[in-house]
């Protein structure tokens, strides 16, 4: 009879003893309630909440580029300078508000001291303060439209009163990496043209599609795992910030977002990723899973060592499914009740191998 069970292809014969010193362990196999994540295909992408597309309030000529691609700035920091006939013209307006302001300001004082020496009525007083409110009203407006293209009115009469021409900035709002730039020296541009893309890219998103069936396992906060294949080895974490409120017709997908940290720059926008989503609700699962250490891998096969006897393994081919942490869901191959080694598996292959080749 051992002969025969040593001639068995697949089965290996070794004593409790020794598979107690050898390490071997072993467990009965069972259908259990498994909180099973799932995966998605995903695409890396800019956080749209930092990121900015800057172009110039006015239209006029770019004179001067300071940025280019790939740059770092700081908000507020100047991309490139426009020369506008624009700027002329709301100059113009301004001194022509100060001047108006200026001579309602002394018809004030005037009306004021006539009036005190009862030489004008009381009404004329009131209409000059009148005046000189609506003229303080068009100065403020002249100043205002000086902040809307970007210049501080007390450093542009500075550069004016030095002879100089001045220029109108094209500042970034936002800190980042210039990651467009879409504008030449000597171009004539305007509002409606985006002349750069700045970024900031230490946090990203990752945009998933996920099927209908999946909807109801995703909540705003879930934990995910994102890999990418330029990094194997590595996973980076993130949650989920965003879930839309719509089905895409013709994908039956649903968006869903999770903004992840990228300080160490290894992310980059355009990357395809898989995302695991560690979802706990709605998604238990009745199935059998084994540990990773009892799965054995023979090309593209994988088996493990199913006990038929105390002191007998044979072994058996078996399918699997998805990974569940260090555990792998079995889909055939595999009852409810049998015993498995779910340690030392590799000492049972090693005596596998060497009873094959004392039997050749």
């Amino acid at each position: 009879a051992g002969e025969h069970e040593k001639d068995e292809p697949g089965a290996v014969t070794l004593s409790p003893e020794k598979q107690k010193s050898s390490g071997i362990e072993v467990r009965q196999v069972a259908l259990e309630d498994t909180a099973v994540p799932f995966s998605a295909t995903a695409v890396i992408e800019m956080n749209m909440d930092k990121a900015a597309k800057v172009s110039s309030r006015v239209t006029g000529k770019a004179v001067k580029i300071i940025a280019s691609q790939g740059d770092r700035v700081k908000a507020g920091q100047p991309l490139a300078y426009i020369d506008s006939v624009e700027l002329d013209q709301i100059w113009a307006d301004y001194l022509k508000a100060q001047g108006k302001v200026e001579l309602a300001r002394k018809n004030l004082q005037r009306e004021e001291t006539l009036f005190e020496k009862k030489i004008s009525p009381e009404k004329d007083v009131l209409k000059a303060r009148q005046e000189l409110g609506e003229a303080e009203v068009d100065l403020n407006l002249a100043k205002e439209r000086f902040r809307l293209i970007g210049i501080n009115v007390s450093q542009f009469e500075s550069t004016k009163s030095n002879g100089n021409h001045p220029l109108i900035p094209v500042t970034s709002p936002v800190g980042g990496v210039v990651i467009e730039k879409a504008v030449t020296q000597g171009e004539m541009v305007n509002s409606e043209k985006a002349l750069f893309t700045v970024a900031d890219l230490s946090t990203l998103w990752v945009v998933i599609d996920v099927y209908e069936k999946d909807i109801s396992r995703l909540r705003v906060g879930t934990g995910v795992k994102v890999s990418v294949t330029t990094f194997p080895d590595k996973v980076f974490k993130g949650n989920i910030s965003y879930v839309a409120d719509v089905v895409d017709e013709k994908t039956r997908t649903e968006k869903a977002r999770v903004t992840i940290d990228n300080s160490s720059s290894l992310l980059k926008p355009g990357m395809f990723a898989t995302v695991l989503v560690e979802s706990k609700g709605g998604g238990v699962e009745r199935l059998i899973a084994v540990p990773e250490a009892a799965v054995l891998i023979d090309g593209v096969k994988r088996y493990v060592f199913v006990q038929v006897s105390p002191d007998k393994f044979m072994r058996r081919d078996i399918e699997v499914g998805r990974t569940l942490g260090k555990r792998l869901e079995v889909t055939s191959g595999l009852k409810e009740g049998e015993t498995i080694a779910v340690k030392g598996a590799f000492i049972l292959k090693s005596e596998l191998k060497k009873e094959s080749l004392e039997a050749e």
